[in-house]
């Protein structure tokens, strides 16, 4: 193997090369996982300058950056489970180790692709790791609904990031309108992406089915039923991030999730809100 970079550096030759070399049943073993990281990098990268011809024949292996490998793992291990993420990242990586051994490519981007390490149970790892009093609990619906949301967001990124390419091809910046607007929405992203990862960073999923029939003590996740004037509402007690008063889901910050929390049935609850008292 020489360090010099090698004439076949585009991704379609090199994925040819890399399968033609490989035994039938191994080929096919492979087939739907490479594919669908082939297709990955082809949609990231469709808005770069690939040459004269603009088609996937012409994309050239050196313009592939870490950054999205990095977002195909992150979208890998959130879509799927432990092992069916590590396998379709496994031959991702064996892909670009490929590339890299045969001269292909200058770096190795086969080192930004890491498995996802399985989850402990309990909590107890997780509040070593994070002050008490930065822990969330919330439910198993809420976290699943983050962690799609996140998905969305990580996909957003990446065709902004093209738009963004799109843009700055005109190299009159100074009235570049698309390519500001952009860069305002790529920001408007970049945040929201790390709201939501640090909410996951931070949350504890709450069994909503604790406590037994006899202690039927108001906390977070209980569903309460509450009465007034033979009127009856039903609401769910939630942390912070996930109250939505239009769904019935009440904050324990709230003044009503304050006044709720530790009542058992049957309890007088007094809720002050002002200007009047509930």
């Amino acid at each position: 193997m020489t360090n010099d970079i090698k004439p076949v550096n585009t991704l379609i030759k090199s994925v040819n090369l890399y399968t033609n070399r490989m035994r039938k049943s191994r080929k096919e073993t492979i087939k739907s996982d490479l594919s669908s990281f082939i297709q990955w990098l082809t949609v990231s990268l469709d808005n770069k300058s690939y040459g004269e011809n603009d088609n996937l024949e012409n994309i050239n292996l050196n313009i592939i950056e870490p950054f999205f490998i990095e977002q195909y793992v992150k979208i890998t291990n959130l879509k799927h489970s432990n092992q069916n993420a590590s396998k379709k990242l496994s031959v991702a990586r064996d892909f670009l180790n490929y590339i890299h051994n045969e001269g292909f490519t200058e770096a190795n981007l086969g080192n930004h692709i890491r498995n996802k390490k399985g989850r402990r149970s309990g909590s107890v790892s997780l509040k070593s790791k994070i002050h008490e009093g930065d822990i969330v609990e919330i439910s198993q619906e809420y976290h699943d609904s983050l962690e799609k949301e996140l998905t969305v967001k990580y996909e957003e990124r990446t065709l902004v990031i093209g738009d963004i390419n799109k843009a700055a091809a005109d190299k009159d910046f100074r009235e570049n309108a698309p390519l500001e607007a952009a860069r305002e929405k790529q920001g408007l992203i970049e945040s929201q992406i790390k709201t939501i990862e640090e909410t996951l960073r931070k949350s504890v999923i709450i069994n909503t089915k604790k406590g037994s029939k006899k202690n039927k003590i108001a906390q977070i996740g209980s569903k309460v039923t509450l009465e007034k004037e033979n009127k009856r509402t039903k609401i769910n007690l939630v942390a912070s991030p996930e109250a939505d008063v239009n769904l019935s889901k009440i904050s324990l910050e709230s003044p009503l999730g304050k006044a709720i929390v530790g009542k058992g049935e049957n309890d007088l609850v007094t809720v002050s809100a002002p200007p009047q008292v509930l």
